[in-house]
């Protein structure tokens, strides 16, 4: 019998698949660049598609005082190579505590997304 987190492991693989063969959903989109930033802990994230080229900007502190979250005049720019999007990303699926919690609110919220486009537009 599957546990709970294989069984969430496994909606993710799904959800993968499903983002990468609707490219065109700005939806998905978003989940590829929230997975992305949860994995590699990014300020943010960027998929140039036709370069196959991933963009993370990280927060790096230059000094050892307290550092702010957002502050972009210390982001560090990194680029990641891929050669298949899905299995890139596939490769950021973790196990933990921590990494459940985010794919369970990942699964609820993009989910939903496949719904609403195929909900008839009330009149």
């Amino acid at each position: 019998m599957k546990d709970q987190e294989q069984v969430i492991q496994e909606e993710m693989r799904k959800l993968i698949k499903k983002s990468c063969k609707d490219m065109e959903n700005s939806d998905y989109y978003s989940f590829q660049k929230s997975l992305l930033k949860f994995y590699f802990g990014a300020v943010d994230a960027t998929i140039d598609f036709d370069k196959e080229i991933i963009m993370l900007w990280n927060s790096k502190p230059r000094t050892f005082r307290e550092m702010n979250l957002y502050d972009i005049n210390e982001a560090v720019a990194t680029k990641v190579s891929y050669s298949n999007l899905e299995e890139t990303l596939k490769g950021c699926l973790e196990n933990g505590e921590m990494q459940m919690r985010f794919y369970k609110t990942m699964l609820f919220h993009y989910n939903k997304v496949e719904e609403q486009n195929t909900m008839p537009a009330s009149a």
